[in-house]
């Protein structure tokens, strides 16, 4: 009898990355391996509830505690706990997971480790039980072909114009960085001045020591980015694909699907951000009020940090105390805005669904691409402006929401851009298109 492979994942401590590995460690074990999964205790919890009894045997779940590190609360193991300014100390204790990770390679001793950027040192350590180590990125592979090709890594300084001008050979003149974007994206390439590995280090490390890469898309849509990252890296690049989730929870436990099935098809528009992104009052105030003002029906799941200042209000209050004074009040017939965590999936494919305002995280955009629901994009931070100009400005499957200089939105142009997707001529357009 031949002997079952034993693969090891690992991801970074976000949702936005545990939720594809998941999906790709299912896909795997589907095709006869055993797959071990690895998280801290927190982070497992929250995702044991996805797995059946089909999967016993099959997926087993792996903890290893964080270390305690000042300034990061207890249990804020995902960034989906804190705010996105505080993400960089979650490094700090998964840095320290090194010796840890070393014993339980000794234990268990699988025959491959799929891994994650942030765990840059994971095939250094791998490599002493002579275990050959895959990155699996879960980024666009046009974001990360912009990001992270070798001519990025240089020794000067990186400044604004070099993240906004595409690197040599880059297939595409629309998918670039505005400067603003650009901007806040330097501290990932110039460091914050103490730390000893950058996030774009990390990167290349963890592309220098693998085997291959996995890219979380197909060559239907990104052929040329995929051949573009091989080129450059000199590494075989795989698409794996969407890698989404095939099964929901009760769908009569759902109130958001319940508030959709008032409305006619492809006529709400869902308003969502993902589970890194916090808005700040004055966003959420100009997002508001271009909802209120497009007269398109809306269901908002917005969403606050667990952890903030503010530790008086509940999970659900913390997001409303944002919201305009008596939107929900003079909206309550054609909108709805929702504080607790929200199966976004279900949402989108619902039959009501027929544009969303997003922030383009990928999972967010491949969601939007399987359910056929147009993207009006308001990318907030790290490859999600280069993911939105893919959407608007290369697939034409949407539209983005301008912005002033800064970043900054207006009102008017939220307004503008939901009634024009989804009730406008253009809208019919990115349809097609989609």
């Amino acid at each position: 009898m031949d002997r079952v492979l034993h693969v090891l994942m690992f991801p970074w401590l976000a949702q936005g990355h545990i939720s594809p590995f998941l999906e790709l460690s299912k896909r795997l074990a589907d095709q006869g391996l055993k797959i071990s999964f690895l998280s801290t205790p927190p982070n497992i919890s929250k995702i044991k509830y996805s797995l059946d009894e089909k999967w016993v045997g099959k997926v087993d779940m792996l903890e290893l505690p964080l270390p305690s590190v000042e300034g990061l609360p207890p249990e804020a193991d995902n960034t989906a706990d804190i705010p996105i300014e505080m993400a960089d100390l979650l490094k700090i204790p998964l840095d320290g997971l090194q010796n840890p990770f070393e014993h339980l390679l000794r234990r268990i001793r699988p025959d491959y480790i799929i891994h994650d950027f942030s765990q840059h040192w994971t095939a250094t350590l791998a490599a002493k039980f002579g275990i050959p180590a895959l990155y699996f990125c879960i980024f666009s592979a046009s974001a990360i072909g912009y990001l992270g090709v070798p001519s990025r890594d240089k020794a000067e300084k990186t400044t604004v114009q070099d993240l906004t001008t595409p690197p040599q050979g880059y297939p595409s003149s629309v998918v670039a960085f505005n400067r603003f974007e650009a901007s806040s994206i330097l501290p990932a390439y110039n460091g914050h001045g103490g730390e000893d590995v950058t996030v774009i280090n990390q990167f290349f490390r963890s592309m220098e020591a693998c085997k291959l890469m996995l890219v979380r898309s197909s060559f239907e849509l990104e052929s040329q980015y995929i051949h573009y990252l091989e080129v450059e890296h000199k590494k075989r690049v795989i698409p794996v694909g969407l890698l989404l989730t095939e099964t929901f929870p009760a769908r009569d436990q759902n109130e958001c699907l319940r508030w959709l099935d008032n409305y006619p098809p492809n006529s709400v528009v869902y308003v969502s951000f993902g589970s890194e992104c916090f808005l700040s009052k004055e966003q959420v105030g100009e997002l508001a009020k271009g909802l209120e003002e497009s007269h398109v029906p809306f269901l908002w799941v917005l969403r606050s940090p667990r952890y903030n200042d503010d530790s008086t209000l509940s999970t659900e209050e913390r997001p409303r105390a944002l919201l305009l004074e008596g939107l929900e009040e003079r909206t309550r017939e054609r909108g709805v805005v929702y504080g607790k965590w929200a199966l976004q999936q279900q949402i989108i494919c619902h039959s009501s669904t027929g544009g969303f305002v997003s922030h383009c995280g990928w999972s967010s955009v491949l969601e939007a691409l399987r359910f056929g629901v147009k993207i009006i994009a308001l990318p907030m931070h790290i490859d999600q402006g280069l993911d939105a100009r893919l959407v608007a400005d290369e697939l034409h499957i949407g539209m983005e929401i301008g912005r002033e200089e800064d970043g900054g939105f207006k009102a008017e142009e939220i307004r503008r851009c939901v009634r024009d997707v989804m009730v406008g001529d253009e809208g019919q357009c990115v349809a097609e298109n989609m």
